[in-house]
Formats: C-alpha cells, structure tokens, sequence
C-alpha cells in the first residue's frame, strides 16, 4: 500500500467511546487471502450488509449491487430500469428502514472513482461505517486508497488487519447460537390451533364441548370468553358510542360496520396466530354483537374449501418478503395497503407524508365522501390539486369505511417496512408532511397517481404469484373492482362477513 494519511487505530471491540461522524474503516487483506469469504457470510445479519460488487462494474451498478445485498432481486431490477439516481435514494431509503449500521465492501479496490465518492454520501447519509476490505499485493501498489470522498464527508479513518476486522465486527448471536435449540411442541395457546367444529355461533360452544378433548375444550373456552369480553368492551367504549342516529337504522348500522372492519382487520381477526384462533374469535365477536342488536354473519360457503383460512390476513411475512425482493419501494408499500386493504388503491392518492407513522405501522385513511346525504360534492384538498368528489346515492363501501373509521389502519410489523421504507425514500425527494405519500410516475403533483398505483400492484401481484379477487384487469373474465359489487366490497365481503341489523321486535327481547 502507498503511504496515506490513514492511521491505526487501536484494536477494540465496537463499544468503545468514539467521537461523533462517520467512520471509514479500511481492512488489509494480505495477498487477496480468499478465506475472508466465509467470514464475510458469517457477518451478514440485522444491521449489517455485506456487498459484493459487480467486477468490471460502472458506477451505477454499484447501487444496484447494494439493492442486491438488501434483498432485491436483479431480475426485477434490470426489468424496472431504474435510473442511477434513483437507485441510490432507493438504496438509502431501505438502509434507513433496517437501520444498518455496517456496509461492508468486499474488494474495494476495484471499484470505480465515482462510486466511492456515493458510497461515501450514502454512509454519511445513513449513518453507518463503512468497511473497506483492501488487498494488499505486490502487483496493487499503484492504486491508492480512494481518501479525498470520505475526507469531504466529514469521515473517521482506522486501518486494520484481518485478525482485528474478526474480533472488531463478530458474527451476530443468532448465528453463534444456531443449532442449540431443540425442537419443542408448543401449546395451542402458542399458534398450534385444533381442528375446530364449523357449526354457527348459537351452538358453536356446545360442539366443541362435544368434539373435543377436556382439556382442549378449556383452552377454547378461556379464549372464547376473553375474546367475548373484549369485544363487549370494544362496542361499549368505541364501536356502539359516538353515533347521532337511532340504534339499528341504517346509518348507525354503516358506520357501526365501518368500525367493525377496522377492529376485526388490524385487531383481532387478521393478526390471529392460526385458523383456530380466528374462528373463535369470529364466533365471540357474533355473540357480543347478537346480543347487542346487530347479526354478523359469515357465509363460509361462499369461500370455497377451508373457509377459515380466508378469515386470516393475506399479508403474511412470506408474502411481504416477495414483496420486498420484487418490487420498488413505492410498487411494494402500495401493494402491502391493497392486500391488507382488500382493495385496490382507491384513496391512496390523498394520503400523505405527515398521515403516515415514521416506521410505517400506522396511517390514516383521508375521507372519501358524507354517507350522511344521499348526493353532495365536495372538494378535498387533493396533495395534486383540488379534486371534487360528486357520490351517487348509493355509496360504495370505501366511501363509508373511510369517513366512518376514525381510526387509523394498523400494519402488522413485517409489512411496516415496506410502508416506511416507501417514507424514507420520499423523504429523500424532499417531501414534507403535506405532500402526498404516492406520486404519479410522470406528472408529479398534477395528476393522481391512483391509475398509475393499480398497474404497479396488478404488476407486482403477477410477480410475487399472487392473484387478489379485488384487482383485476378490465378485460379478464372476472371483471374488475369498479364493475362488480361496488357496494359491498371490501375486506368484509371478501371474508364471507355481513353485519345487518335485527328488527325492533328482537332487539327489544334481547
């Protein structure tokens, strides 16, 4: 190696005191050893990313190599065409999502003058260090260590061997301690669910206490009567209060099921650990509301074979895994919303930067119309323009869920990155609180992005192999969302689930 400005540091572990500002961090590996292969891929976990460089690479394929080492997957990045630019926002934004702290680049002597100098603006930008592995050989001695970049950042430079990158950065402990854990069965109450009797709610229990086991027959009714108590708190405290119109009408019965959908979705029906879970769940939610007025029904035929899995959320963690390999930050949040959702991305337009959580597990669904009158326009602040918004006097299940829920939509975790991710990406572009979330791909801030939002989920769904009874095109035989059953729609009538109100006469002997 040439004679640098670079020091040694003093040999330690990574808690010890440091002053602030990035660090850059450069490791000899003498004569190119080869056996820093295996200790690189022993490294690799949460909060560290291992990159390993296209050889022969242009400066843009450096972002696309860290796109790589995050997950994506390079078929889907050579068939977006992503631009340089926007390929190290991308790159940023998931860095910042899962907070990685160490980028580690494998031979970094080959890499090009200008992508040191992005590595270098993205280290400083996440926050992270930046270890170099630098082989030191005789026929290298030409090419000198890339400092001015780093030093223009405001970087911290050590230079160290192999021996001290080992003890400096350890393997994680999930991989130290793998293998040392024994199979062990768990309980039901863990997500090991029976196979549960299908009778409806009035006779449910008495099937189970016949079907199954005593001790099995316990564990359901303990849950059961949880389940049954929290949804009678539910409806004193939140789903029956606050309403203007008389119990059982027709406008207290649609915003009543506009809570209801909020409440089973994020809470109790869509995060259940199994089918057994939901399907007694669902069994005391009927209950509580039976008793209270209102009949919740579930027409299981209607979904085909295993009906109870249908009651589960279709955005599981394989599924935003998929996601997250073959898709954009903003194809992939959009899609996370459409599947948790159960519709396509209508309203997505409206919602903006400031209505959504930092990490992504919470946003608010902007309102979409006034179920209280049969027609009225009225004009929303639209991020793009002032949009009017005209509703017929049949109104679509959307425009009452999202003016009738107060409540915010609750992502479960493995699908929050995707959402944050999109929101640190974003905010990369500058977007401040009142700037839209989602942006029309070619005319930004001037026209919806809705349109172009439902090609990149029908888009991303064919890729991850995923077909959603609520999207498809105009020309399949299906249809499409806005041609059939406009008015039930939603993440209810997908689940076989519909709340009427029971007449006076059996209210009153309730």
């Amino acid at each position: 190696m040439p004679d640098t400005t670079v020091t040694e540091g003093p040999a330690g572990g990574l808690n010890r005191a440091r002053v602030a500002g990035p660090r850059l961090v450069f490791v000899h590996n003498q004569d190119d050893d080869h056996r820093v292969i295996p200790r690189l891929a022993a490294i690799e976990g949460p909060g560290r990313l291992v990159v390993r460089p296209t050889p022969g690479g242009r400066t843009s394929d450096l972002a696309l190599d860290i796109l790589t080492a995050t997950g994506r997957s390079p078929t889907t990045l050579l068939a977006d065409r992503t631009s340089t630019p926007d390929a190290w926002r991308q790159a940023a934004a998931w860095l910042s999502t899962d907070q990685v702290r160490h980028i580690v680049i494998d031979r970094g002597h080959r890499l090009p003058d200008g992508a040191l100098d992005l590595l270098a603006e993205l280290g400083a930008r996440t926050a992270a260090t930046v270890w170099l592995i630098w082989p030191v050989t005789e026929d290298n001695a030409y090419v000198a260590p890339p400092l001015r970049a780093f030093l223009d950042a405001g970087y911290r430079f050590e230079a160290i061997d192999l021996a001290t990158f080992v003890r400096e950065l350890p393997p994680p402990l999930h991989t130290l301690n793998r293998g040392l854990r024994a199979e062990t069965k768990t309980s039901w109450a863990e997500g090991n669910g029976p196979v549960l009797p299908m009778q409806d709610f009035p006779v449910f229990l008495a099937h189970c206490r016949f079907k199954l086991p005593g001790n099995t027959f316990t564990a359901v009714r303990d849950a059961y009567d949880h389940e049954l108590h929290l949804a009678d708190q539910w409806l004193t405290r939140r789903g029956l209060a606050g309403h203007t119109w008389t119990p059982g009408s027709p406008g207290h019965t649609r915003a009543l099921g506009a809570r209801l959908t909020f409440y089973l979705r994020d809470h109790r029906l869509g995060p259940a650990p199994d089918q057994a879970h939901a399907l007694v769940r669902l069994r005391a939610v009927q209950v509580a509301l039976f008793l209270r007025g209102y009949l919740l029904r579930w027409q299981m035929e209607t979904l085909g074979a295993a009906p109870t899995t249908r009651l589960l959320s279709h955005l599981t963690p394989r599924t935003c895994d998929k996601l997250r390999t073959a898709a954009t930050p903003e194809a992939a949040a959009a899609t996370a919303l459409s599947i948790h959702l159960s519709h396509g991305p209508t309203g997505f337009g409206l919602i903006t930067c400031g209505n959504t959580a930092p990490d992504g597990s919470t946003l608010h669904l902007p309102p979409a119309g006034n179920p209280h009158l049969a027609e009225e326009t009225r004009f929303l602040t639209a991020p793009w323009k002032w949009k009017p918004h005209r509703f017929a006097p049949g109104l679509t299940a959307l425009d009452v869920l999202h003016l009738q829920a107060a409540s915010p939509v609750l992502l479960p975790g493995h699908a929050a990155s995707l959402v944050a991710a999109h929101l640190a990406y974003r905010r990369s572009q500058g977007a401040t609180d009142t700037d839209p979330l989602f942006l029309h791909d070619k005319h930004p801030g001037n026209k919806s992005p809705e349109p172009h939002l439902r090609e990149a989920i029908i888009r991303t769904c064919h890729r991850i192999h995923f077909n959603p009874a609520w999207l498809h095109r105009s020309h399949c035989r299906h249809g499409d969302e806005t041609a059939r059953d406009a008015q039930a729609a939603g993440w209810m009538h997908y689940r076989g689930l519909d709340l009427t109100a029971l007449s006076d006469d059996l209210r009153s002997r309730l």
